[in-house]
């Protein structure tokens, strides 16, 4: 049975800030009308993107350590579950700016747990693992929403 820590939460958040990040370096305006200058964005984008890779990094390897916490060394299953990660997270990223915030959520955190059922336990995921991904989807969407949007009144993408 997969447990989650508090450590991977840290790390998801840091993933998903630094993905807000990323977006919002995206949007700096490139260049001066200086040859060669790569705008104010450069650094910020380079910087959110080296975060979410090395975050990843230590995500799945915190998912693939041992028992007693002891660290393994990380081998093509867990390289191929970081990759997939990666991947998932860039494409919720640019979700993101085409279809809003709650659609690209749903469907990030609805794929998102099935694959980690799929790597983590191994198994093809069934109809209960189907059921419990859109629970959880919708649940933490529905939450992350009511906080940002409705308490903060914040404008999500």
């Amino acid at each position: 049975m997969l447990r989650i820590k508090e450590q991977q939460i840290f790390y998801l958040l840091l993933i998903a800030a630094a993905g807000y990040f990323l977006s919002m370096a995206q949007a700096i305006p490139t260049g001066m009308g200086v040859k060669g200058d790569p705008g104010a964005g450069f650094l910020p984008f380079w910087i959110s993107l080296l975060i979410i890779v090395l975050t990843g990094y230590l995500l799945v390897k915190d998912l693939f350590s041992g028992e007693e916490g002891e660290s393994q060394p990380i081998g093509l299953k867990e390289a191929f579950a970081l990759v997939i990660t990666l991947a998932a997270i860039a494409v919720y990223i640019l979700l993101l700016t085409h279809v809003g915030f709650l659609i690209s959520t749903l469907a990030f955190l609805f794929a998102f747990r099935l694959l980690v059922d799929k790597f983590i336990s191994g198994a093809n995921p069934g109809l209960r693992s189907i059921l419990a991904s859109a629970l959880f989807s919708a649940v933490a969407s529905g939450f992350i929403y009511l906080v940002f949007a409705v308490i903060f009144e914040l404008s999500l993408p």
